[in-house]
């Protein structure tokens, strides 16, 4: 299916199921095939299940237009609007998270929010250290755009996506070189003061072994918000839920559930 977004963007999204809507928000160069074991137990536990492709993103209209994380979030917001959700649940990955704290900042209409291995501040400073890898607000821009040897995965995705996931990937290819004006603009970003703020529910989900935070910054979060709540997940790098997809799916299904208990 197909959304045209208010500047014209054609986003292709899938809405399955009746339900609690659950919106899950894929990051930066990912594609909504990740999240095939997160919709089919999602399903399993009668919600409404939405996933879609960010712009220049998997499916999704190839273009340079607005590629920020702001536009992104508005993307989301139309996408909620026109498909007339209540309250949904959003879970995002990565960038996807940042995607879903902007929508904390600017929105009400959110039930809750989990947000998979992200920090709300990607740059580190003298008094934030729990940035993504070593970057500053000095060398962010030669990090990203050189090359590195750092795997995302610790142990590789689970075999069970690997097959549609490779499909869509040969038959969309991400252009990275043309979306890194969302990323610069991503790695920017700082959304602290948000979270202390909220009172809508958070998890914020971690990898023990993530490649690019220290999972400590999901405690010093939570510390400062009783809204916020942690979970620390082993033997999986920053793709969590498509490495250890069952480890995780019962941590979402808790998650789903205390979610509705607080109607």
């Amino acid at each position: 299916m197909e959304f045209l977004t208010s500047d014209k963007i054609k986003l292709n999204y899938h809405d399955q199921g009746t339900g609690q809507a659950v919106v899950l928000v894929e990051g930066f160069g990912g594609y909504q095939e990740v999240w095939q074991l997160q919709v089919e137990y999602l399903l399993a536990m009668n919600c409404r299940v939405i996933t879609f492709d960010h712009r220049n993103h998997g499916h999704s209209q190839k273009t340079t237009q607005n590629l920020t994380l702001n536009r992104l979030t508005d993307d989301l917001a139309e996408l909620v609007e026109y498909l007339q959700l209540k309250q949904p649940i959003l879970i995002g990955h990565s960038m996807g998270a940042s995607v879903c704290y902007d929508y904390l900042s600017r929105y009400q209409n959110v039930k809750s929010v989990m947000a998979i291995d992200q920090s709300p501040k990607m740059l580190n400073d003298s008094n934030w250290s729990y940035g993504f890898e070593d970057i500053t607000s000095d060398n962010f821009i030669e990090k990203v755009t050189t090359p590195n040897n750092i795997h995302e995965t610790l142990h590789g995705l689970d075999n069970r996506i690997m097959f549609n996931l490779n499909n869509v990937r040969s038959e969309y290819p991400f252009d990275r070189k043309s979306t890194l004006p969302l990323l610069f603009d991503h790695i920017q970003k700082d959304w602290r003061q948000t979270l202390m703020k909220t009172s809508i529910p958070i998890s914020l989900v971690v990898a023990k072994q993530s490649p690019y935070f220290d999972c400590k910054f999901a405690q010093s979060i939570s510390e400062n918000n009783q809204n916020i709540t942690n979970v620390v997940l082993e033997n999986c790098g920053h793709d969590i839920m498509a490495e250890i997809p069952d480890v995780f799916n019962q941590t979402l299904r808790h998650f789903i559930f205390s979610s509705l208990r607080r109607n």
